[in-house]
């Protein structure tokens, strides 16, 4: 009976796990929860109590912070072998829920991408549609201005660049699309410098 109360209470600990790993596809989730029940069943040498689980999970740390770790290497391991922009993107956008940092991250990216983007449709888009494509300087009743930047059907203000659009836009998008793959890198590495330090 004291054995079942051990494995009820380890089951709960796992689903709490469980639930923390929600940015993994379904398969290595439970590769993740059953590599974690093997370890401790291992610590307890075979005689599960509450106690005796109760202490091998605390060795572990709490739920949250066990997915962090497993979720931080996982996206780490699968960027030194894919460094594509988007497995980048799609990394980071899986640790941003797993801390202040990683929100950071993950809100400076695809901000980073957006401006990106911005940048080079409205370069490839400025010679047919020369009129309203570009950057634009937009008055406002107070008397301050603010730009615009894009593709805009019926244009406020004054376009600044002209012609000028399309290589600034290029280069520009070009050298932030590069500027935020950078900086995913180096934030996936910093979290899992992070989660690794805090499992020591």
């Amino acid at each position: 009976m004291s054995n079942d109360a051990g494995k009820a209470h380890l089951d709960c600990y796992l689903d709490q796990v469980r639930r923390n790993l929600k940015g993994l596809p379904k398969a290595e989730v439970e590769e993740i929860v059953a590599e974690l029940r093997s370890h401790v069943l291992d610590k307890v040498a075979g005689t599960p109590t509450p106690q005796k689980v109760e202490a091998a999970i605390a060795a572990l740390g709490s739920p949250r912070e066990v997915a962090r770790i497993n979720l931080t290497e996982r996206v780490a391991a699968e960027l030194d072998t894919d460094r594509s922009p988007l497995t980048v993107l799609r990394g980071v956008g899986r640790l941003a829920g797993l801390s202040l940092y990683g929100a950071f991250a993950g809100l400076v990216s695809f901000a980073g991408y957006a401006l990106a983007a911005a940048f080079l449709v409205t370069a490839a888009v400025k010679p047919f549609a020369r009129a309203h494509a570009g950057l634009w300087i937009v008055p406002s009743a107070t008397g301050d201005f603010s730009f615009s930047l894009g593709v805009n059907s019926s244009p406020l203000g004054r376009e600044v660049l002209g012609w000028w659009i399309i290589p600034i836009g290029v280069a520009a998008g070009l050298f932030l699309a590069w500027l935020t793959w950078r900086f995913g890198l180096f934030s996936v590495r910093l979290m899992r410098r992070r989660a690794r330090r805090g499992q020591a």
